[in-house]
């Protein structure tokens, strides 16, 4: 039989297996008690006849969409993508599809998606939010981060006086590690290169500044430089800048591997080559990173984003839950750009 399906009805599936219209939508709604021949027989016709159940009218019946949002900040950021797979690859084993969200970092932009999402009555929200370290949400605006009425789990990084589920890499734990493994190649001066406004980046810095003051190096202030997310070649001029003030560096330390890139250029530039002349360690894996054997802290942002997912899950089966926090291992991958500085070899 050919069909299309924009005019098939629940009526002609009940037709075609033999079974009454109440049948057909306890199959498909997957609720009641139904046979398994019938069961059979419906979703034979369902194929058959390529049916699409309105899924509105299922959601206005079931209080339920089927529907989760994920609101990041730019899917273009590797993370952002990876992340986006795999809590789609997770709602979709769960029968739900995935609403995607970009506020391309600005506030603005996030609580438009927050409102909309609102009014297409979402069953759970997954947020990294825009808000950055110090910044307090105005008060016209908390309710949709505390009264949504939907659930919703922070990724990566937090908002000051937010109490939400967050689930994030254990920043500051690997921070602490990758900078010791700087300090154990005999580096001392290290550059530092990140969007220090986000609470991920921080704690990442507390990492840095944590190994070194506990292998007895003093902290200065003036090797750590911010990035502006927007700013086109960012990690090329905050490279510029640090290697022209501090021409002690022996080694460039990138917290956001969006960055990367540009830091690379400024290096060519300058007829640097790693690890000879500088040594580079970055957060974030990526095939630029395995071209230019790179040596890279790797997040493991699929079980991130499935722990989300599964929180997110237990949220709406129990709003009354606790806010928690996850940290997820990470891994640093060892390749050929870090080095002893030259005085040491």
């Amino acid at each position: 039989m050919e069909s299309n399906n924009q005019t098939v009805t629940i009526d002609d599936v009940a037709k075609l297996a033999g079974v009454s219209k109440a049948t057909v939508g306890r199959v498909i709604g997957n609720y009641g008690s139904v046979s398994e021949k019938s069961r059979q027989k419906v979703m034979e016709a369902v194929k058959e006849l390529d049916y699409v159940p309105n899924t509105i009218a299922q959601g206005l019946r079931s209080h339920s969409t089927k529907t989760i949002a994920v609101v990041l900040g730019s899917i273009k950021n590797s993370y952002c993508n990876e992340l986006v797979y795999a809590i789609e690859k997770e709602a979709m084993k769960r029968g739900y599809n995935v609403l995607i969200c970009n506020t391309h970092e600005n506030l603005d932009k996030e609580i438009q998606h927050l409102r909309n999402i609102r009014s297409r009555q979402v069953d759970g929200v997954i947020l990294i939010p825009v808000y950055t370290v110090g910044k307090v949400i105005p008060e016209k605006y908390r309710h949709l981060y505390e009264n949504l009425n939907i659930p919703m789990v922070f990724v990566d990084r937090n908002i000051m006086g937010i109490e939400k589920d967050l689930v994030q890499s254990k920043n500051e734990e690997a921070s602490y590690e990758a900078t010791k493994y700087l300090i154990s190649l005999g580096h001392k001066n290290i550059g530092v290169i990140g969007t220090v406004a986000y609470s991920t980046v921080q704690d990442r810095i507390k990492g840095y500044r944590r190994a070194l003051q506990e292998s007895g190096i003093a902290v200065n202030a003036s090797l750590v430089v911010d990035a502006e997310y927007s700013e086109k070649h960012v990690g090329q001029k905050l490279a510029a800048k640090l290697l022209e003030e501090h021409p002690e560096l022996t080694a460039l330390y990138v917290l956001n591997n969006t960055l990367c890139g540009s830091v690379l250029l400024e290096l060519k530039k300058r007829n640097l080559h790693t690890p000879d002349d500088l040594s580079l360690l970055t957060w974030d894996d990526d095939d630029l990173n395995e071209l230019f054997d790179i040596t890279t802290i790797v997040q493991y942002v699929e079980e991130i984003g499935r722990s989300a997912v599964k929180r997110l899950f237990e949220l709406m089966a129990d709003s009354q839950l606790k806010a928690e926090v996850q940290r997820i291992d990470t891994e640093m991958i060892i390749r050929k750009s870090c080095a002893e500085p030259k005085a040491f070899q």
